[in-house]
């Protein structure tokens, strides 16, 4: 997907509108910040923000990823065998036919194959071996499979974000010692614990929360959804 032009497409579909990006904010529940990231491609919106916008504007789910106005019958079929065919070309599948094209494909993939398993054992008996070993920094989630979770990030320079999709929580600043970390806020002051994958904090009334690791992208990268670090500061 082109994040520039379905941030172009965006923009127009806007101003044909007539609306500011504070009142096409308002109208998806963000703030005009996010509405500007959008718009200048920085980040793509998440799948609930564009069924919103297709409702507003009152175009496809189909034509916002594709970025233009599919007007006939052909274009939407067309657009859709392109997402099909790339949705089915997957990575492992383009490697594949890269080796098969090239040659060498039992060894190569055998030796792919054992290394794969060699590092899966490693981490596995490294996990058991040490299962307080974690860093704080990096993304954590209590559901990554849904879209309700309440999100985690701790940066690399210090920084603490708690937040839902669209909505900021909590900032402020975290140290580390092993598996203790020690958060402050301007409101609160608390600890949390690093056990395995998940992450304990205390939500005020005397239970904690877990939260998973996240295991996508490298942990000195903080990610963000529909959120950014500007608007905690707001």
């Amino acid at each position: 997907m082109d994040q520039i032009k379905i941030g172009a497409f965006i923009a127009r579909l806007r101003k044909e509108k007539g609306w500011t990006q504070e009142e096409l904010g308002e109208r998806l529940g963000v703030t005009n910040k996010t509405v500007s990231r959008w718009e200048n491609g920085d980040y793509m919106p998440g799948v609930e923000a564009l069924t919103l916008m297709g409702r507003e504007f009152g175009v496809s789910l189909n034509e916002l990823i594709e970025g233009r106005r599919l007007e006939s019958e052909e274009d939407f079929r067309t657009a859709a065998d392109e997402k099909l065919a790339d949705a089915l070309q997957r990575p492992g599948e383009r490697l594949r036919r890269w080796l098969e094209r090239y040659g060498a494909f039992p060894a190569v993939t055998a030796m792919l194959c054992a290394a794969l398993v060699l590092c899966l054992c490693w981490q596995r008996d490294y996990t058991r071996r040490c299962p307080m070993d974690e860093a704080a920094m990096g993304n954590w989630c209590t559901d990554w499979r849904g879209t309700a979770g309440e999100y985690l990030v701790f940066a690399a320079d210090g920084k603490y974000y708690r937040y839902r999709q669209f909505e900021p929580l909590e900032y402020g600043s975290y140290t580390a010692d092993g598996p203790l970390v020690t958060v402050e806020t301007g409101e609160r002051r608390f600890q949390a614990l690093i056990k395995g994958r998940s992450i304990y904090l205390p939500d005020g009334e005397g239970k904690l929360t877990g939260y998973e690791k996240s295991l996508e992208g490298d942990a000195r990268v903080s990610v963000f959804i529909n959120v950014a670090p500007e608007d905690f500061e707001e």
